[in-house]
């Protein structure tokens, strides 16, 4: 683990008046769809301001344990990477009865925690020979949309081979009856027809819907280009209106003054003016990361959504290979991701044992290409949590056999009931087991929330989750 920093430097090549000033890190939290990117934040900074309170809401974050937080406070800081994460309006949501849910991350937004506390080791002894003896951390939690992370391998891709590997998955499974409008399109408009932009917006607008609603109907997570989905500040740019074309395999060279021309033009300007500059003006900023995935949302989604999210999980990774040939390394020069924790969600909608076994499907799930990330600065660890828990464990005897279950009030219902979920793989499923249904789980109603930082908030992990990702600079 390297040194923890203060501005950029590390602690021993700090002068005083750096030291005093404090450190500062910023945490990226960004995930596929439906993962909880902002319910997960406003939980974790409601938690966090909690802490002093009722510090047994964050017993594994070593500084509340050991009796070293003094204080923490929203910093009134102007953000620099985005527009400000609206943390008060959420929680008040959250606390509503009925809770109101918060919408989901459309573009980059942060929040900034100054957290004081008591220091340790060589810090804690140089504060205290100056008479401060206090240190203060400058966490800023930057929320953004994980289907941004799946444009890196664009940035690879000639716009023929793109058109041809989007068409080969839009016409097979759940995506060929999503995207039937957009392949007849395509059908009565060949790539080396003359260019037209009316022509080319209804083709990106027909491909664009299909991507949203492989997303909201079916649960799919491998859905490029990523701002087709959350465009952010580039909505009304010409450049996001290109759609993948049917592209025979022959063709080496797109004519000039076609379609196909007109709609590579945009794809390299997306490249150029999208992609990269997300790279190179705000990723490489983010020294610390957490991705969030709804695993459970991908197995009861069946066999093909479970690929996907493997699919969708691989291409992320992408973002923290360094090798020397590596395309990030040319995007972030020598800026590195130092840890990246890849969280499986919703972890209290089964009983306890199943959750380690969500926890190695996940790991399972990043394995294979995390090999190659291994030996990169980026450090991966993978963990089971649940931002808001809404469930109790039990048992009950089920024909004769004691079994877990999950105790909880679904959404719509009067009362409370018990819940045999089902069991949770541990490795992902041999294609022979996805005849029948893994799990029945049911969407609960939260727990009764207070929008006052005193009580925090029920949670499962989110203190495990940031030991890990920032303990080091809470020492």
């Amino acid at each position: 683990v390297s040194a923890p920093t203060i501005h950029g430097k590390t602690r021993l090549d700090l002068s005083l008046p750096e030291l005093l000033k404090g450190s500062q890190i910023n945490l990226a939290v960004t995930g596929l769809s439906r993962a909880g990117k902002t319910v997960f934040i406003t939980s974790l900074v409601h938690n966090v301001l909690s802490a002093l309170h009722q510090p047994h809401r964050m017993p594994l974050l070593k500084a509340v344990a050991d009796g070293r937080l003094l204080a923490a406070r929203v910093s009134d800081d102007t953000p620099r990477y985005g527009a400000r994460f609206p943390y008060e309006q959420n929680i008040v949501q959250m606390a509503a009865n009925p809770a109101n849910w918060p919408p989901r991350t459309a573009d980059v937004s942060e929040i900034t925690i100054e957290i004081r506390f008591i220091p340790t080791g060589i810090l804690g002894f140089l504060l205290g020979r100056l008479g401060k003896g206090v240190a203060t951390l400058k966490l800023t939690i930057i929320d953004y949309p994980g289907e941004w992370l799946l444009d890196l391998p664009l940035l690879t891709q000639s716009y023929t081979d793109w058109s041809r590997s989007m068409l080969q998955l839009c016409r097979r499974g759940l995506r060929a009856t999503t995207g039937r409008d957009f392949l007849e399109y395509l059908a009565e408009h060949p790539h080396n027809e003359v260019a037209n932009q009316d022509h080319a917006r209804k083709a990106h607008e027909l491909y664009r819907d299909y991507l949203r609603i492989s997303r909201d109907r079916h649960g799919l997570s491998f859905l490029q280009p990523g701002r087709f989905i959350d465009p952010g500040v580039h909505k009304q740019n010409a450049y996001l209106e290109f759609a993948p074309l049917n592209i025979p395999d022959d063709v080496r060279r797109i004519p000039d003054g076609t379609l196909a021309a007109l709609m590579e033009k945009r794809f390299e300007a997306y490249k150029s003016d999208v992609v990269m500059p997300f790279y190179r003006n705000h990723f490489r900023n983010y020294s610390r990361q957490i991705v969030l995935v709804d695993v459970l949302g991908s197995l009861l989604g069946g066999q093909e959504v479970f690929e996907d999210t493997r699919r969708g999980i691989e291409a992320i990774l992408g973002s923290f290979r360094y090798g020397q040939s590596g395309i990030i390394r040319q995007l972030v020069g020598s800026a590195r991701v130092e840890k990246v924790l890849f969280a499986a969600t919703k972890a209290d909608h089964v009983p306890d044992v199943q959750r380690d076994h969500l926890a190695s499907l996940l790991r399972n799930m990043v394995a294979l290409p995390a090999i190659e990330v291994s030996s990169s600065n980026a450090r991966i660890e993978v963990a089971a949590l649940a931002s808001v828990i809404s469930t109790q464990d039990d048992s009950r005897v089920i024909e004769g056999q004691r079994v877990q279950v999950v105790v909880g009030r679904p959404v719509g219902s009067d009362k409370r009931a018990s819940f045999f979920v089902g069991n949770v793989p541990a490795r992902p499923p041999r294609p022979e087991t996805w005849g029948a249904p893994f799990l029945n789980i049911p969407v609960f109603e939260p727990p009764i929330i207070d929008p006052s930082p005193i009580e925090g908030v029920p949670h499962m992990n989110l203190d495990v989750a940031l030991e890990y990702l920032i303990g080091d600079q809470l020492r």
